[in-house]
Parts: C-alpha cells; structure tokens; sequence
C-alpha cells in the first residue's frame, strides 16, 4: 500500500471516529498542537518510529508526551498506530484529518501566488471571486513569485486558474509558431 493511501486510511478512520462522538474540531486543535511540536523537533515521531525500540517503550513514551492532550481519541489512536507500526505516518495522517475537518465545514484551500504583493481590496475581491465559483469558504495562502511578471495564479480544490502574464505570452508564443507563413515566389 502507498504512504499516502496508508494516510488517508488512518485519517479517515480517526476522522470518524471524531465524527461519531462530535468532537471533530476538539480533536483536530489537539492535532495541531501535536503537528506543531513534531515540526518543530521530529526525535519524538522519530522515536516512534524506531523498530529498535521496544513498543511498549514506545508507548510509555507516548502515553506521558500525549498526557495534556484533552481527547482521549488521539492518545488511543497514536498507541494504535504504534501498535500497527503505523506512527511515520503521523504528520501526513494530520493532513489527511485537515482536508476532510475542512470538508464537513465547507472550507477549501486556496494558494494565491502574485507578481507582487497584493493590496486588501485585491485580495478581497479574489477571495470573494474564488468563494462564489467554489461554493465554500476560501482559506487562502499568499505567495509572491515575480517570474510570473504580472497577475495571478490560483490553486483551488486541485484546480489551476492561470491568470498570469506570463502564461499569456506563453500561449501567444505558441499561437504564432503555429502560423504558416508562405514565401512569397
């Protein structure tokens, strides 16, 4: 199985399992309290992962790391996954569990990259745009990249809208290579 169906097996099941007892947001702020630390120094998730270590020190371990955690859903669902030998794929379970939460809310993420840093009014009326075409309320990520000489790009829901100047002059490129031009005899 690959790592991102394991993720999205592991997501989805404590997704529901979060879903079942109403507590999806609960667990998801528990989810990003523990992303955070295991960005910030992964030797926790490293240990974890370890097959040198026993697994009930892995549990011991877990069980004191994960004891603020306020659901007992994701401290159980951490011991399972160390049990199955599942524990790497923690981070990428995390980012499963954010697309569905985003999913039942009716949220979808948006990366806006400029030419240059985009005013208020212009970025509200993109969000704006963005939330009348998808349906949803747009979470957006901002991203400057002055190669695109000017607009926008937009990706939404795994969806591109090219709206840069230079993919314009790239598609008038490839519209004037493909005339035809006959010399005159």
């Amino acid at each position: 199985m690959t790592e991102s169906r394991i993720a999205r097996r592991y997501g989805h099941a404590l997704f529901n399992l979060a879903h079942a007892q109403n507590v999806e947001q609960s667990v998801w702020d528990d989810l990003v309290t523990l992303r955070q630390a295991l960005e910030k120094d992964r030797r926790f998730l490293d240990l974890l992962a370890a097959p040198q270590i026993p697994d009930e020190d892995k549990r011991r371990l877990a069980r004191s790391v994960l004891a603020g955690v306020a659901q007992p859903i994701l401290r159980n669902f951490v011991l399972f996954l160390i049990d199955r030998r599942r524990a790497d794929y923690l981070l990428d379970i995390i980012a499963d569990y954010s697309l569905r939460l985003d999913e039942l809310q009716g949220v979808v993420a948006a990366r806006i990259t400029s030419a240059v840093p985009l005013i208020d009014d212009e970025l509200k009326t993109i969000i704006a745009r963005l939330e009348r075409i998808s349906g949803k309320i747009v979470r957006h990520r901002l991203e400057v990249d002055p190669a695109i000489l000017g607009g926008v790009i937009v990706i939404i829901g795994g969806e591109i809208i090219d709206h840069s100047v230079r993919h314009d002059l790239m598609r008038l490129r490839d519209s004037l290579r493909a005339i035809k031009v006959h010399q005159a005899a």
